[in-house]
């Protein structure tokens, strides 16, 4: 008996060729010619209708997405190309899983992939706290500059109301 509320695995992406080239590309905000590369290299590989036209699955479209976003972090398209080509045996249940040496493989660049991205993240952490940081002073600049254009005194403004400033 399963448990109601144990969380429902997310759907298995269709086989089903359905989607055009241009639907694709305009879905994902890749050019045509990207999609046709990304063929090119074996990234991917569209069903062919007999005119030669190419239909995409939502599998297709899953791995189109996360080659998107692999590009999008700075991944070379021959470490992506690595982590969807590793080699495939059966197991005792007659399913395709991954070879021993594919898995070691597949850590390699998985871990060197996370290495990367742990590296951007990093970098736009420190990013995202100078500008925090500079939006702070910008911040208090403004109001700065309101409260004087308000008629503040400068030597109000600063504490200093003894001085003369202007």
């Amino acid at each position: 008996m399963t448990d109601p509320a144990a969380p429902t695995p997310p759907p298995t992406p269709d086989d089903t060729p359905r989607h055009r080239v241009g639907e694709v590309a305009a879905r994902l905000g890749l050019t045509l010619r990207t999609l046709k590369y990304y063929e090119e290299l074996g990234l991917v590989t569209p069903q062919r209708t007999d005119s030669r036209y190419r239909l995409y699955s939502e599998a297709d479209v899953a791995r189109l997405e996360r080659i998107r976003r692999m590009r999008a972090l700075g991944l070379s398209l021959g470490t992506i190309g690595a982590t969807f080509t590793q080699p495939l045996e059966p197991d005792q249940d007659g399913r395709q899983v991954l070879t021993a040496g594919a898995l070691h493989a597949l850590h390699g660049d998985l871990s060197g992939q996370l290495d990367i991205l742990n590296t951007r993240i990093s970098a736009a952490e420190r990013e995202l706290k100078d500008a925090r940081a500079l939006r702070r002073d910008l911040q208090r600049d403004l109001e700065y500059v309101q409260k004087r254009l308000g008629g503040a005194r400068v030597g109000e403004l600063l504490g200093n109301s003894g001085q003369q400033q202007e």
